[in-house]
């Protein structure tokens, strides 16, 4: 056969049959596993498909014990030469479009119906389905989504953003992501509008009807609506769109204040409307109430934090209650928010002439946090009695919606046992704040998810459990020194990088680990870090979206108070916090 050419880049999918074909299939990263896969798969030939966009050239699995096993390519051509291949994506997700396809297929077909199946260019950011009965429809994995025109509903990947005013015109749309469980890679759909969280199914648990693909939650969505007009029955004003659409756009950018301050200065404009057109904007401003309502106590605590700790002179931490504050409110901030801030610039810049501590005690600290300790005492500041009742309301007014998202992920959701024992974590909590606000139904609900799931949910938030066997400490320890020069190199040339890439460049250098393991190593490189230095995990889960768990837990460990529960603010630290580095780095 010939030896194989050395790829530059470690491909983790293929197709099976030929380089036509659509049946993906993942390579198992661990030489353990191998060996099971090339059982399951003896007698299949794997392909570079055109379909993940690649060259069309046979591929063989290769074994490696000291590092990730990958696909590699066969010599292009008689006289032996390398193959040239150009393909874009080479991770277990560049496959998607063809396990969504395969997944609609057998959906499809266990209710009696069959569709035509393309791929648009560029190959991997979508799949356009025809169902044979004149009904079509896209669904969007990378990219922006296409306007709605026709009144169907959108099926967009997780993280594919929504054109401005989608879930107002739809109520309610489809996500689509593709996880691993095993060897396989499972289909789940989720719908999501602006009103509650997104509810997770197996594609395999959804139904089809004339109009299409259908979930329980869509249905719920439409009888609790089906009393009200359809959106679609009389144009709206120009105004009364652009209210719906900035609403929905502050509430996407996660901008409290500019959400507020459209929600307080709406009165005038409902006034002057007719009945159908003040219906619309009531229903987009009561929508905008509920998501006031669950996002401003967190914002208001986070501000409360900031003063308190510029009250006590807490110089870290106000450092991270600013951060964490100015990334909140970029976009707008009330008055008593401005002063606060102004009032920690302030006490900041009377700072700045103390020296910091040394990189040492940081680390040290850090390294304590991680250790499991049952004895440490949990560090929690004193509070100050608020004699504002209205902002202790809404605080408990959020927590019961935090504990109504929270029970809905328990029984709609698929979790790792880690990722379950961290949302119990976050469910006691906000059963604490929520105090004697919850319902006797909620009270029930959960009541049977902790019979259901033993589940130790009073665990310190923030803490990272070392794995009871695994890679040991001096290991990890040279590794993170490794990556953290791997990663300032890449911070200096005002880039990103992912886990898969950085793996690829150490080799050897960083082995194999589990997710604890690699929380853990992340935290060490954070913790090396000097004060004012921003975290350079920043640089991997700005890539790499896996990586964004990793990153807050590090944060928190470091003082900060990211919440586990906001997908979106997360996403915007992280990408404020890689522009920082970006910046720091440059001229160093």
């Amino acid at each position: 056969m010939g030896a194989l050419v050395r790829d530059s880049r470690l491909v983790q999918t293929a197709v099976i049959g030929n380089e036509h074909s659509d049946v993906p299939v993942v390579l198992p990263v661990a030489a353990i596993e191998l060996d099971a896969f090339r059982r399951r798969h003896r007698g299949d030939s794997f392909w570079c498909g055109l379909l993940l966009g690649g060259c069309g050239a046979r591929l063989a699995d290769k074994l490696y014990v000291d590092r990730q096993c990958h696909f590699q390519h066969y010599p292009s051509g008689p006289d032996g030469g390398e193959a040239v291949c150009r393909r874009g994506g080479v991770g277990e997700s560049s496959a998607d479009h063809l396990y969504v396809k395969g997944a609609l297929q057998t959906s499809l077909a266990k209710h009696g119906r069959a569709a035509r199946f393309s791929y648009p260019e560029p190959i991997g950011s979508g799949l356009d389905v025809d169902l044979g009965d004149g009904r079509r429809f896209r669904v969007h994995l990378g990219g922006r989504a296409s306007p709605v025109r026709d009144g169907s509903i959108p099926i967009v990947g997780a993280d594919v953003p929504l054109e401005p005013g989608t879930l107002t015109r739809c109520r309610y749309v489809y996500r689509v992501r593709v996880q691993s469980e095993g060897p396989e890679r499972r289909v789940w759909i989720g719908t999501e509008s602006l009103a509650r969280p997104t509810e997770w199914v197996p594609l395999a648990d959804c139904g089809w009807t004339g109009d299409g693909l259908v979930t329980e939650a869509a249905q719920r969505i439409l009888r609790e609506r089906s009393a009200g007009p359809t959106p679609h029955a009389q144009t709206l004003p120009e105004a009364v769109t652009r209210l719906i659409r900035g609403l929905e756009a502050a509430q996407r950018s996660g901008t409290v204040e500019h959400v507020r301050r459209l929600y307080e200065g709406s009165e005038p404009l409902l006034e002057t409307l007719e009945p159908h057109a003040r219906t619309q904007a009531q229903q987009a401003l009561a929508e905008a109430r509920t998501w006031l309502d669950g996002h401003m106590g967190y914002q208001q605590s986070v501000f409360a934090d900031l003063e308190r700790a510029v009250d006590e002179k807490r110089a870290w931490d106000v450092r991270e209650h600013y951060n964490r504050a100015t990334t909140l409110t970029r976009r707008g901030a009330s008055d008593a928010e401005l002063r606060i801030l102004q009032k920690a610039r302030r006490y900041l810049q009377e700072k700045n002439h103390q020296p910091a501590p040394d990189t040492a005690t940081r680390r040290r600290q850090a390294l304590d946090r991680l250790a499991p300790a049952p004895q440490r005492a949990a560090a929690v500041p004193p509070t100050r009695p608020d004699s504002h009742h209205e902002r202790a309301r809404r605080q408990q007014q959020a927590a019961v919606l935090r504990v109504r998202r929270l029970v809905a992920e328990h029984q709609q959701t698929h979790m790792s046992p880690t990722r379950r024992a961290e949302k119990f974590r976050e469910l006691h909590d906000a059963v604490t704040a929520a105090d004697d606000a919850l319902t006797r139904q909620l009270l029930r609900q959960i009541r049977a998810l902790r019979e259901k799931y033993a589940v130790d949910e009073t665990a310190p938030p923030g803490y990272v459990p070392r794995p009871a066997a695994g890679l040991p400490d001096e290991t990890l320890a040279a590794a993170a020194a490794k990556v953290r020069s791997a990663l300032i190199r890449v911070a200096r040339a005002q880039q990103t990088l992912t886990w898969a890439a950085l793996k690829g460049q150490l080799g050897t250098a960083l082995p194999d680990m589990t997710d604890q393991e690699r929380q853990h190593l992340i935290a060490l490189v954070d913790a090396a870090s000097e004060r004012d230095e921003p975290l350079l995990s920043s640089v991997l889960a700005a890539a790499d979206p896996q990586l964004a768990e990793a990153y807050r837990l590090s944060a928190n460990l470091l003082g900060g108070h990211l919440p586990p529960d906001d997908r979106e603010l997360l996403r915007d630290v992280i990408d404020a916090d890689a522009h920082q580095t970006h910046a720091y780095w440059r001229p160093r």
